[in-house]
């Protein structure tokens, strides 16, 4: 005899979203004037970064401000929007490559910060990518287990921390910190639909963190300050338009798979890293720009943070409503690139 599961299928949407970005804010001309910039350069952060790039701002968070620290704030502010308690919280997932610690892993610190008892948790580290993929794995854990109705996937950023904030002239401007969550729920409409992951290993010797197991910290290694974030001494670099190459194909391949066009979507939140990038990928798609949204000039750049921040930026103004389709696209060093689509219900 073949027994048939009656179960009822399960769905999930995005049902609270809350964000934290730090006090302190810094802008290009405090930034330049700080770094004593010559002429070249400072036309540079205030031209091509802050106009192309859409770059004006950095939030800073202040010394005793961990990810965790923003994590929590930003995880009660969606579990507050979702209309749940802490401790409805079945499943904790932190999304980041700027962690409390190398270990014990962050998520348990912000379960603790949060008092979500109730809930397991783990973190996921895939870059700039990882925010994505959470939502994806989140909605995969809340479809396949009956037990598990509420995840919070939650993404702290605080990448300023690794750079030399006082030497290094290229990438000091670019990031920012903060902290973004979603609140993911069982639906009896589907909000969730597809994702695709795309990955190239070959570019990982670009840019990053390079410490750990392959490359410990050294009392050598700090003096000559390769514990920060720095381009890789093997000369390997990313092509400046590697966004404008990947992303139209994955967002198309995602849209594919869940059986609709491109036309279809109402909303496309991408990496909020480059301004003309995006504009160039929604050119690309026969998008109009009304169908995207940044936060860049207002947040800066706040990596793993940032698409759930532009999320909940366009939320508050009214540009996501009941019924849309939106895609969520971010890439990662590495490289990886991710795509989510769900249905705004």
């Amino acid at each position: 005899m073949i027994l048939v599961s009656k179960e009822k299928k399960r769905f999930v949407r995005i049902s609270g979203v809350g964000i934290y970005s730090p006090q302190k804010v810094e802008t290009n001309e405090e930034l330049a004037k700080k770094q004593n910039l010559d002429p070249y350069r400072r036309k540079w952060l205030t031209e091509q970064l802050g106009g192309m790039y859409g770059l004006k701002v950095r939030h800073l968070a202040e010394p005793s401000e961990t990810p965790s620290d923003m994590s929590a704030n930003a995880a009660k502010e969606a579990i507050e929007n979702a209309g749940i308690k802490p401790e409805d919280l079945d499943l904790i997932l932190l999304t980041t490559d700027t962690p409390d610690y190398v270990s014990p892993h962050t998520s348990p610190i912000v379960q603790h910060k949060t008092g979500a008892k109730n809930a397991g948790c783990f973190d996921l580290n895939a870059a700039c990518a990882d925010q994505v993929i959470g939502m994806a794995i989140g909605s995969q854990f809340i479809m396949t287990d009956p037990t598990i109705n509420h995840v919070l996937v939650v993404a702290p950023y605080e990448m300023t921390r690794w750079i030399d904030r006082e030497k290094d002239q290229i990438l000091t401007p670019i990031f920012s910190d903060g902290a973004g969550a979603v609140i993911l729920s069982n639906s009896d409409e589907q909000g969730y639909i597809a994702s695709k992951i795309i990955s190239d290993g070959s570019y990982w010797d670009c840019y990053g963190v390079y410490v750990g197991a392959a490359e410990p910290v050294t009392l050598e290694m700090v003096k000559e300050g390769k514990h920060h974030l720095r381009f890789h001494e093997s000369g390997h670099k990313y092509p400046a338009e590697i966004n404008e190459i990947y992303w139209p194909n994955l967002i198309r391949e995602t849209v594919k798979k869940a059986g609709y066009q491109v036309n279809d979507l109402d909303m496309v939140l991408m990496t909020q890293v480059n301004l003309s990038s995006i504009k160039k990928v929604m050119n690309e798609l026969g998008l109009p720009l009304n169908k995207t949204h940044w936060i860049m000039d207002k947040y800066g750049y706040c990596g793993s943070a940032c698409v759930f921040m532009a999320l909940y930026d366009a939320v508050k103004q009214g540009k996501i409503r009941e019924g849309d389709l939106v895609n969520f696209c971010t890439s990662g060093v590495g490289f990886t690139m991710a795509s989510t689509l769900f249905r705004w219900v």
